[in-house]
């Protein structure tokens, strides 16, 4: 017989959401660190060190965009509320943020270290190489975003109580309220490529603060993705 109460199994249904969700974060990080592993043992003989690791992060990287659009594809209106209320809203924020930064720099770097000296290689080494600089800048551009997108329609929802009411939300969009994840990648999607946002209303200082952050790392990727580009055209002439 379940002796659990209705309103004991309300108040601790957000504890087993975020026991699930913390559960399939791992599943899904170590999935990705698999492909890495993976791409990095099946990378071609002829290829350096650096062109393997920057191969396993590829590896890595494709498969964390896959399954976090396939999720937030599939997401409706209800998902979205409860992964935000189940979830702690600053809880391991900082640490991912930095990590993925971190990464998406030290990616970056990679190309630089890569790209130099490619006059020495032959043509299908150096378009190797070039393809998978590409391939590398392109990914890490699309998850930096991915993550922000993320985090806006986390904060957007959530319930957090050290925050006042007024402070709740933090955007305030035209026409219908968000009703999917599509909203947010829209919202962070403007930033990234103009580094400002388009007709959506940021309301709190926290939503300022995030977009400020977000705008600055995006006019900084974007500057240094062209520079890399006139060195990849370099390279190939």
């Amino acid at each position: 017989m379940n002796t659990i109460s209705p309103v004991a199994r309300k108040l601790h249904a957000p504890v087993v959401a975020a026991q699930l969700s913390a559960r399939g974060r791992t599943w899904r990080l170590l999935l990705g660190l698999l492909v890495g592993l993976a791409a990095f043992l099946l990378a071609p003989p002829n290829f350096k060190l650096g062109a393997r690791l920057m191969l396993a992060w590829d590896g890595y990287v494709v498969s964390a965009l896959a399954m976090s659009w396939h999720l937030m594809a599939h997401a409706d209106l209800g998902f979205i509320r409860r992964s935000a209320r189940a979830l702690d809203p600053h809880k391991n924020w900082t640490l991912m943020s930095v990590l993925l930064v971190l990464g998406s720099v030290a990616s970056l770097g990679a190309v630089l270290l890569l790209l130099h000296g490619l006059d020495d290689l032959a043509y299908q080494q150096r378009l190797q190489y070039v393809l998978l600089s590409v391939g590398s800048v392109v990914g890490s551009w699309f998850l930096l975003h991915t993550l922000f997108t993320l985090r806006y329609a986390h904060l957007y929802f959530c319930e957090d109580p050290d925050r006042p009411g007024h402070e709740r939300g933090g955007f305030r969009f035209a026409g219908a309220p968000p009703c999917s994840y599509w909203d947010f990648a829209y919202l962070a999607s403007g930033i990234a490529i103009t580094a400002q946002t388009s007709d959506v209303l940021i309301t709190t200082k926290t939503m300022r603060r995030l977009v400020m952050l977000h705008s600055l790392l995006s006019f900084a990727y974007n500057t240094t993705v062209l520079a890399l580009g006139i060195n990849i055209l370099s390279a190939l002439l």
